[in-house]
């Protein structure tokens, strides 16, 4: 396979270096001697584990609790290494996805515009800081903002500096950190109109982006009355679109696809979405790619496998990593469904390519940052589904997974390095002394078999598992397994549901028969 199984210890490594910390770049070891129980987080003081990667304390504790049984190590840098590794993880995701990237193949017009814009942000914030106390007017001095200036850079850094200003009890509420309640707002509006005047289409996005952060931030009740955020945002970005910015395109595809700002339009959606695309903007073709998979009542009437499939794969060519993944799972899903297979053009030959294939795809998407990836190939590799259970490729995953930000991945963790504990025990109880006369190959072999046995589907649900849940059963059995793949439990309906909605849905299938 073409992924390069890149293990999280050597990605941390990488990234926490360049902050101090060190630390034995050796695999996780799996001689583990007992197996520990959620009882065993007492005994480290809660004040030594804050909560990290947006886990609970008790979480936090239970994760560097299990660790320290294989790692101790490892185990104490855990609450400070991961967040470190997750903040650079993040960094490099949004510089390989950023605006400039995805513009590359655009009319170098709008590139062009994209840099001017970033460079008036960062001159802006540089001549404030220049100045005593901030002072705005002292900070604009220079520039040409008349009404008959020409200098769209002016124009932006006016913009900027006078849209920047806030309420001083803008802390105390939550609708005063809009733009819109910024005094100074429709003066530094009017400057970015007058960049739109003179053909600078990213004015229009920006003012658009800004209804967009009065709708989420305020709800519109920085608003005049009669007019409505969400509505405004619709009409900015579609003027930068009728210009024929990639940008604006795609969201105006998304505003229809979603009815924001709009009536609900998939037709017109498409439509945008095509324009965007036919300019090289990863997004789009990846959003064409879901709508032509026909996944949701609205899109089923624009169902074409063998389209959504073309627009993935441009995609993934632009370096898109979801849409990567998103061509992974349909190769797996092809795997198991000839249907779906004979309505994509049979693009494999037999069961066993569509599964290597998509897998390929897959790693592709989780060396390129995507979280679900992550997650998907740690459940693959922890099931018998396609048969490619490895027990150590499915930590490894649910690692990246987790630093990644996708918290799903805690319960299946825990559930992994349980797994490998009892089959640590199982081994000691059996026969230790001969288990260290075998090879280290022989060793793993059999260590893969007593994990295997010992799988996350069939170690006991003692815990919750939705994620923000602590509650344990009392005994066996007292939680309700969910009813299509069996492998998590829950303590209520309420739990199901809220578990369901944070992403259980989107890795929830049937188990194999």
């Amino acid at each position: 396979m073409r992924g390069k199984r890149i293990q999280v210890r050597q990605k941390i490594q990488i990234f926490v270096c360049l902050f101090f910390f060190t630390f034995d770049l050796k695999p996780f070891s799996i001689a583990m001697a007992q197996v520990i129980e959620q009882n065993d987080i007492d005994e480290i003081p809660a004040a030594e584990i804050p909560p990290f990667l947006g886990l609970t304390q008790q979480q936090s504790s239970l994760l560097v609790a299990l660790y320290k049984e294989s790692d101790p190590e490892f185990a104490k840098q855990v609450p400070t290494a991961l967040p470190v590794a997750a903040q650079q993880l993040a960094a490099e995701y949004a510089k390989r996805n950023s605006i400039g990237n995805k513009l590359k193949r655009a009319n170098e017009k709008f590139g062009k515009e994209y840099e001017l814009f970033e460079t008036a942000q960062q001159q802006a914030m540089e001549r404030l800081s220049k100045t005593q106390d901030m002072n705005v007017d002292k900070a604009a001095e220079g520039l040409d903002l008349s009404k008959e200036s020409t200098q769209i850079m002016d124009l932006l850094l006016g913009s900027f500096l006078y849209g920047g200003v806030r309420n001083s009890n803008a802390e105390e509420k939550r609708e005063l950190m809009s733009p819109l309640a910024s005094p100074n707002f429709e003066g530094a509006k009017a400057f970015l109109e007058q960049a739109l005047g003179l053909g600078f289409s990213m004015a229009a996005v920006q003012i658009g982006s800004l209804y967009v952060q009065e709708d989420k931030i305020a709800a519109g009740k920085n608003m005049k009355e009669g007019e409505d955020a969400k509505q405004l945002a619709f009409e900015w970005y579609k003027k930068a679109a009728d210009l024929n910015n990639p940008m604006a395109l795609h969201k105006l595809g998304f505003f229809y696809e979603s009815g924001y700002g709009c009536t609900k339009n998939v037709q017109a959606a498409i439509e945008a979405y095509e324009r965007a695309y036919e300019e090289g903007y990863p997004d789009s073709a990846h959003n064409l790619g879901l709508i032509h998979q026909g996944l949701v009542p609205a899109s089923v009437p624009f169902k074409d496998i063998k389209k959504a499939m073309k627009y993935f794969e441009s995609a993934k060519q632009w370096g898109y990593a979801p849409s990567a993944n998103a061509l992974g799972r349909m190769y797996l899903l092809m795997s198991k469904n000839a249907e779906m297979a004979k309505e994509a053009g049979d693009p494999g030959s037999d069961t066993e390519e569509y599964i290597v294939t998509g897998i390929d795809f897959m790693e592709y998407a989780a060396d390129n940052g995507d979280a679900d990836a992550m997650l998907m190939l740690g459940l693959i590799f922890g099931s018998k589904d396609y048969g490619l259970y490895d027990m150590d490729k499915a930590q490894n995953y649910m690692e990246l997974a987790l630093v990644r930000g996708e918290t799903e991945a805690f319960t299946y963790l825990v559930r992994i390095l349980r797994a490998k504990m009892a089959a640590r025990v199982a081994l000691e109880n059996e026969n230790l002394e001969k288990f260290e006369k075998l090879s280290v190959e022989d060793k793993q072999k059999l260590i893969r078999q007593l994990a295997k046995e010992a799988a996350p589907e069939k170690v006991r649900h003692r815990q919750c598992s939705n994620t923000h849940c602590t509650k344990v059963e009392e005994k066996t059995g007292d939680f309700k397994k969910c009813g299509k793949c069996q492998r998590v439990s829950y303590c209520s309906r309420e739990c199901q549901k809220e578990h369901w909605k944070a992403g259980h849905k989107a890795v929830c299938s049937e188990p194999p028969k």
